[in-house]
Order: structure tokens, then sequence, then C-alpha cells
């Protein structure tokens, strides 16, 4: 390894000049720098990045803990893509994307707190979003720099970045109204994170500007999976006035719905009409073709990356107060053949 002593010793000038040089130092002779640059370049000589973090006092790091829980919904095409564009982003300003991983053994919140104490990352970006969420209150509390992949209750003014869940269970809902339904049930995983509870509001708000009813029953928790899709078709063939239309988010579940109802020879888009909501690319496989709401999930993580770098120049007084950016992302229809009239209308 070239170090930059080796540097100044093969140019046979001083360690101090070389370091202004390769720093761009303006009280440099423009000839001595450009010498020095070429020379670093042609010799290999990259500076020692730890030193050069400890003198400027930071890292040029950006962190995300990911868990590696096997049910966890997290590790995922969308989430994939979400990370790229992220990384993408903070690429352009000079940021890399560093991934922590906790398992099920450890509490993430622990593990953030560890990692903003050491100093280990610039800022952080809060994933899985929580209604109440410990990690956005502390941060806040610290003042650390940092963006929430979704909204969440707890922080205030922090900056987020979330897919317009309204848009698209309203656009859900007025379709298959349009269409005779007056039964839409609403399908989702179990669990605290705030993007069911979100949906949860805009279904009801999107039922109730229509004057259609919500039944107890056709607002169905299932575990993440196939056999929790199946176990809601179960479920709602033993309801008195079943839903003739199904919201689903969980691509899993679209797949486990899709199973029962061949199984019991049904059809969706004639006996039970779905749509999803946001769900994985693995929904695509499916015949006939789930009709859905979809968004550019790369998209989303630029933006992400552009409300983390605000969050980082506000921390540093120089972002006006930007750092606090909050966005919907939109979402767009993408139409399939599992919807129709309700069986008997018309």
């Amino acid at each position: 390894m070239i170090r930059i002593r080796d540097l100044a010793r093969h140019l046979d000038i001083s360690i101090g000049t070389v370091s202004r040089a390769l720093n761009d130092k303006s009280d440099v002779n423009p000839q001595t720098r450009a010498k020095v640059q070429a020379a670093a370049a042609k010799l290999g000589y990259s500076p020692n990045q730890s030193g050069r973090s400890l003198r400027r006092g930071q890292t040029d790091l950006v962190g995300m803990i990911i868990p590696t829980g096997v049910d966890d919904r997290l590790i995922s095409g969308v989430f994939l893509s979400v990370l790229d564009g992220l990384r993408r982003r903070l690429r352009q300003d000079g940021f890399d994307l560093a991934i922590f991983l906790h398992g099920d053994d450890e509490d993430v919140f622990g593990s953030l707190k560890r990692i903003a104490e050491r100093g280990l990352v610039d800022a952080l970006v809060i994933s899985n979003t929580l209604r109440r969420d410990p990690r956005i209150d502390y941060l806040v509390e610290k003042r650390r720099p940092f963006a929430a992949f979704g909204r969440s209750l707890s922080g205030g003014g922090h900056a987020w970045v979330d897919p317009d869940f309204g848009a698209a269970v309203g656009g859900a809902v007025e379709r298959l109204a349009a269409l005779g339904h007056r039964r839409i049930g609403l399908l989702l995983p179990g669990g605290p994170v705030n993007y069911l509870h979100v949906i949860l509001e805009a279904y009801r708000g999107a039922m109730a500007r229509r004057g259609l009813p919500v039944d107890p029953a056709w607002d169905m928790r299932r575990p993440v999976g196939e056999r929790g899709g199946g176990e809601a078709v179960a479920a709602m063939s033993a309801i008195p006035s079943p839903p003739t239309a199904l919201l689903i988010s969980d691509w899993r579940h679209a797949v486990g719905v899709y199973a029962a109802l061949a199984e019991a020879g049904l059809k969706p888009g004639d006996d039970l009409s779905l749509v999803g909501i946001l769900p994985e690319a693995g929904t695509k496989f499916l015949t006939p073709a789930l009709t859905t709401y979809q968004t550019d999930w790369t998209a989303v993580g630029g933006r992400l990356g552009e409300a983390l770098l605000a969050s980082i120049a506000d921390a540093g007084g120089q972002g006006g107060g930007a750092g606090r950016r909050q966005e919907i992302m939109p979402v767009r229809y993408v139409a399939g053949q599992s919807i129709g009239p309700p069986r008997g209308a018309g």
C-alpha cells in the first residue's frame, strides 16, 4: 500500500504539500497540484478513509438496519428496488449506503442506538415504521439526521417518503363500486407497521364516501404467506353476506387466494373481484392477471435519498429547514382481468 509519506518521498516534496495538493487547497501551485495528483493516480495511492473521517468528523456513510427474520416483509423485491434508488441518489453526493443486520434475538431499537452512539454513520434510514416508533422519537430527541421509509405518528416534522396508499385504496373502491360492488373486503397481514393502519383508514374513508357498509367480518387479518390467503377465502365462505370483492396488499396472500379459489372451482374476476394494493411483482405471474395499483419503488428510494441529504444539510446548519420534507409518491392503475361486476348484477 502506497502511503502519503511514500508519495512525498517519491516526488521529493513535503508531506504537508502533498496533502494540500491532494485536497485541492488553493495555496498549492497548480503545476505542483497536478504533478502530485498524477503521481498518486499512477502509483495507486488512496487516502486513509478512517483518518480522514476522524479529522472531518464525518464518515460519508448512511446506515440502514435490516432484520434477518425469515418472514420479514422487508427482504423483498420491493425493498431491494428502494435500496437501489436510495444508493444511486446517495452516491451522487459522495455517500455510501451501509447495511446493518439484526436478528430475531436482537432489539431493533437497541441496534439503532448502538450504531448512532458509536458514530458509525452520518445519518440513518428508518424502515418498517411503526404507528408509534421509539426509534424516530429517539433520533428527533438526539437531533440526528435521518429519514423514514414510511409515515409514523412519531417525530412530528421529521423527513419521510411513502407511497400514496390512500389514492390506491380510494381508486380501487371507486372502480369496484362503479362495477356494482357494495360488499368490498380488505385482507391485510398482521403486525404493528404503520402502513397497515394507513391502508385501513383509507379503506374506511373510501367506503364511507361511497356510502358503502363496512362489516367487521370483511376486515381480515391473516399471517403473511399463501396459507393466510387460503384461510381468508375459507373465512369468507362462512360469512352470511361475504364480500364480492377484496383488496389485498401482500402478494403471497394473493397467491393463496387464487389457489383457494381454483380449488373451489371459482375464478377471480367472475366469482370474486380482486385488487392488489401495491403488491410485489410476483403477482404478475397470476392468471388471470391481477388488477393492481403500483408505484415506482426505485423512484421512492431516490426521493428517500433526497430527503435524507436534506436532513444531513439541516443538521449541519445548511438546509434552511429543507430536511423536514415529507413526500407521498404517486401510484398508477394497472388493469388486469381480476375484477368484474358482482355475480348476479345486471
